[in-house]
């Protein structure tokens, strides 16, 4: 797992840690809670704490894609195909600091964010949901991993997923009061219904879960197919 760690970019030194664990979620919940300020004229802390979690769920998205798209660029990708290509212990080293990483950004920013004395039960339910949100990054990142890994533009799912992120979760708006259609695309993602819970307290968080299943059973067919594809083509190892 410390091979993974010193893998990620943001881990490199105290400044992009920095960067990639405080400031760039605080310019995030700035942003989110200015916008919404625009129309409610007042501070929503329900803004700036969905913020700061749903961010959790980003982090991992991008952690699990950059680590599996660093293997390919370094060739690691083909030995995992002779080897061993369902590794418990390379996917595992992954997940664990994955989620290390996601948890350590997410409770420095909420204990920051404690100091400013947070509504208590908002900051509870934001606790609680923490694990599903990481979860649900987990499950994407992997799906937007495997699904470029012949592409010429290793991120370009993770960008283009990423992007409708904070439309699609609701941390700006709940999604109860999007359009008909925007609500029905925004549940074909995970995040709306944990961070919905975050919010109101009363959203079926557990739906989010069914949701990943299917991201999940997605990306596993392609990593399959994927699989398949590359074992026909001679593998050089070394």
């Amino acid at each position: 797992m410390w091979l993974q760690l010193t893998s990620l970019p943001y881990l490199q030194n105290w400044r992009t840690g920095f960067v990639n664990f405080m400031l760039i979620p605080f310019i995030n919940l700035a942003l989110l809670v200015l916008i919404d300020s625009q129309y409610t004229h007042t501070f929503n802390w329900s803004v700036a704490v969905a913020a700061i979690v749903i961010a959790s769920g980003e982090l991992a998205m991008e952690s699990m894609t950059g680590l599996f798209v660093m293997d390919r660029d370094l060739g690691i990708d083909r030995e995992l195909l002779v080897q061993r290509p369902f590794s418990v212990a390379y996917w595992g080293a992954k997940i664990a600091a994955v989620v290390l990483t996601s948890l350590l950004s997410v409770s420095v920013n909420l204990l920051v964010l404690l100091l400013f004395n947070p509504p208590v039960q908002l900051l509870l339910r934001a606790v609680v949901m923490v694990p599903v949100l990481i979860f649900s990054g987990l499950i994407l990142g992997f799906f937007c991993g495997v699904a470029a890994w012949k592409n010429n533009n290793p991120y370009f799912y993770l960008n283009l997923i990423g992007s409708l992120t904070t439309i699609v979760s609701g941390a700006l708006v709940v999604i109860t009061k999007y359009p008909a259609w925007l609500r029905l695309f925004s549940r074909l993602f995970p995040f709306s219904q944990t961070i919905g819970f975050v919010v109101t307290g009363n959203s079926p968080w557990y739906l989010d879960l069914e949701v990943d299943l299917l991201w999940g059973m997605v990306g596993v067919t392609i990593y399959l197919l994927q699989l398949r594809t590359l074992l026909k083509r001679p593998v050089r190892v070394w």
